[in-house]
């Protein structure tokens, strides 16, 4: 039986300082993805950022891969979902923006399973024409700290999970404890998805398309726990499982 491919998405990001191949772009994953994936049973590749990328790029981009994984970066130009640009907004880069988007669009369009996470679901909710919070707080003043990069493997705090979605599920439970490691929210679901976990600040922290094919997104970084545990591999399970039966 052939391995199941699942393609990540590339970011491009600047080389470091010391570096001899300073001011040339990277384009880069993380071994948290791609052992995840390796884990679930799967073979991952990455897709590099192919700036204006055409159609057919696109497409044979996607030839090389049963399913496509978004994965969490910068924020997202906040242009593509047509609002000024706050203050709190962090850095962006429209290159990795543009092509992230056209190929999910893409990938959609053809049916290919998807999983975004963090950064990868906001991007499939402005892909459905949905808009974001540039920073948490300016959602609500009651709500709590989301951004706990100092625990980047460990849940901080409960998510529970719609009696109806995939993900209530593949975990088989209503509720999940997960980690935070973002500033931006989802704030108008885009038309297509529905919200299937929410924090108890109410936070959106997972959506799925209602669209024949399979596509999830979930706002914790369900990977980097994947590097402390494997409670979180029921997800990448499903959704390797997804790919391979498209």
């Amino acid at each position: 039986m052939r391995s199941v491919v699942i393609g990540i998405a590339g970011t491009l990001a600047a080389c470091p300082a010391n570096s001899p191949f300073i001011g040339w772009n990277r384009d880069f994953t993380n071994e948290a993805y791609t052992s995840s994936l390796v884990k679930a049973g799967s073979i991952p590749i990455l897709l590099p950022v192919l700036s204006e990328a055409t159609q057919t790029q696109l497409d044979s981009l996607l030839d090389l891969c049963d399913g496509l994984l978004l994965p969490g970066g910068s924020d997202i130009d906040p242009a593509f979902y047509h609002e000024p640009r706050h203050g709190l907004c962090g850095l962006s880069d429209n290159t990795t923006d543009g092509f992230q988007l056209a190929l999910l669009k893409r990938a959609l369009a053809r049916q290919k399973p998807v999983l975004g996470i963090c950064k990868g679901s906001q991007m499939i909710n402005v892909c459905f024409g949905g808009t974001l919070y540039q920073d948490f707080t300016l959602r609500t003043e009651n709500g709590f700290l989301h951004n706990h990069y100092e625990n980047a493997t460990k849940g901080c705090h409960q998510v529970t999970l719609a009696e109806d979605s995939l993900l209530a599920s593949i975990f088989k439970c209503k509720d999940l404890q997960v980690n935070s490691l973002h500033h931006q929210q989802i704030h108008d679901l885009g038309p297509g998805l529905k919200t299937t976990a929410l924090t108890k600040d109410g936070g959106i922290e997972a959506i799925e398309a209602s669209c024949k094919s399979w596509c999830v997104g979930v706002q914790w970084h369900p990977e980097a726990m994947m590097m402390a545990s494997e409670k979180m591999l029921p997800l990448f399970s499903a959704f390797v499982y997804a790919s391979r039966t498209a």
